[in-house]
């Protein structure tokens, strides 16, 4: 009777358990998330911005373990506008991110070939990385997550 009870028990509490770990994770930015960003360059720009923004990944490939996902593409309806998608591990991901002099050095290039740039944030990111990157000027909303959740990633 007594491992029915204890078997209850365990039944009960460990799943609350590993829902509270998972929510302070990602209270604290701890889980991956997904960043937009929108570019809109100037008339006739639009192949020095690609140029640009083919270094940069590149730059990023190299230096960025916590970039899982790092694509560059072109809005089918229009040619001038073009759309970062990139998956971080978490938010010391984006912060290094930030901090990193080729994405700096990148950000002060093609700045004055655009005329928009927006950033989208979609998950639990920490206030400390939303702040820095608010903190660069870039238009920024964040999506926090209210349903869904974030499977674990197998490291082998």
């Amino acid at each position: 009777m007594k491992y029915i009870f204890l078997s209850l028990l365990i039944w009960m509490i460990v799943p609350k358990a590993i829902a509270d770990h998972h929510q302070a994770a990602a209270n604290k930015g701890g889980k991956p998330f997904v960043l937009i960003a929108r570019l809109h360059s100037l008339p006739g720009k639009e192949d020095q911005v690609i140029k640009l923004s083919r270094s940069a990944d590149e730059a990023v490939e190299s230096t960025e373990p916590g970039m899982l996902l790092h694509t560059f593409d072109q809005d089918p309806n229009d040619s001038l506008g073009f759309v970062w998608t990139e998956v971080y591990a978490n938010s010391a991901a984006l912060i290094f991110h930030l901090q990193n002099p080729p994405l700096q050095q990148y950000l002060a290039d093609v700045s004055p070939l655009l005329d928009s740039f927006t950033v989208e944030l979609y998950g639990e990111v920490s206030p400390e990385a939303v702040e820095l990157l608010v903190a660069t000027g870039t238009p920024t909303t964040h999506y926090k997550t209210k349903l869904g959740y974030v499977r674990e990633l197998n490291r082998f």
